[in-house]
């Protein structure tokens, strides 16, 4: 079992859908697979106007619901869905994401969620009541290591009905980060650190010995135009990379020497590996979106976590 086997469908527990959709600040990209080996079908990459998602784990995300919805119905319309059934990644930083390890974990469903939602508060006591949390265990050795993601119910339903209102229905939510780790097929990895990074903020999944061990999104800030160039942000990234490499040194005893990497960043006069390439010292692997043919590279880039979801 890969790790998006055990976590793709977060918080409904129903088959993956044939399409699947990933929503942005920037963007929103769809992708429609057909056929017995899901290698054929259609895709979609549309830009969203600037401010009209703010992905926060506390408040509303969708700003301009009248564009996004017209989006969304575009989308639908250029991927031809007839299905009512669709999976969605969601911004990353509108969850609260971790891993925690477990000495033991009780054989009763009922009392390992009852540990696991006691060890996440104690974690993020600050969590309101009525948050939606899902997890799952990955890996099989000891401790255990359980990744949880909460998120709060009005977030949720402002994304579920954004697609609702068009017809369709979100059936399991998920992250870019997770659908990329499928197209790694981290079973067969040693160890490394696996980078997302989008317009507004970075995510890290470590492995070590083909598990995930170590799970952080941060948000790239935006207080000023320089802070959100592509050299600052790189910098920024190398800088949470170092920090990840030493934690995983010192808590893990593990030494990483790969970073898988995806970039999803505008074009523009820097190129993000460039950038990052002299800052970070580990084999560096760009994360490809291979086996679906006629795809541009930047196509390639924004349509990876999908691909990863559903191929």
């Amino acid at each position: 079992m890969t790790l998006l086997d055990g976590l793709k469908d977060f918080f409904t527990r129903e088959p993956c859908p044939a399409a699947a959709f990933q929503l942005t600040v920037t963007g929103l990209a769809g992708l429609h697979l057909s056929g017995r080996d899901r290698r054929a079908g259609r895709h979609v990459v549309l830009s969203l106007r600037p401010g009209s998602l703010e992905p926060s784990f506390d408040r509303p995300n969708i700003k301009d619901q009248p564009h996004l919805a017209d989006r969304v119905q575009e989308a639908i319309r250029k991927l031809g869905l007839r299905e009512h059934n669709v999976s969605l990644l969601v911004p990353e930083s509108c969850l609260k994401t971790i891993i925690l390890t477990f000495d033991d974990l009780p054989s009763s469903p009922a009392e390992r969620k009852e540990l696991v939602l006691w060890r996440l508060r104690k974690q993020m006591p600050s969590l309101p009541e009525d948050v939606r949390v899902s997890f799952d265990v990955v890996g099989a050795g000891r401790p255990s290591r359980v990744f949880i993601s909460a998120i709060h119910p009005e977030t949720l339903a402002e994304y579920e009905g954004l697609f609702a209102r068009q017809g369709v229905r979100v059936r399991n939510v998920n992250l870019a980060t997770l659908g990329l780790s499928n197209l790694l097929n981290l079973k067969d990895k040693a160890s490394g650190i696996l980078a997302n990074i989008e317009e507004d903020c970075l995510s890290i999944l470590a492995v070590l010995d083909g598990e995930a061990a170590f799970y952080r999104s941060k948000p790239f800030l935006a207080d000023s135009r320089d802070s959100r160039s592509v050299v600052r942000r790189m910098e920024n990234a190398a800088r949470e990379i170092l920090n990840t490499m030493t934690f995983l040194e010192d808590r893990e005893k593990k030494r990483v020497e790969t970073l898988w990497l995806r970039t999803a960043l505008a074009e523009g006069e820097d190129d993000p590996l460039a950038v990052l390439k002299p800052l970070v010292p580990l084999n560096m692997q760009t994360i490809e979106a291979s086996g679906f043919a006629g795809l541009r590279p930047k196509e390639s880039r924004a349509l990876a976590p999908l691909i990863g979801q559903l191929a």
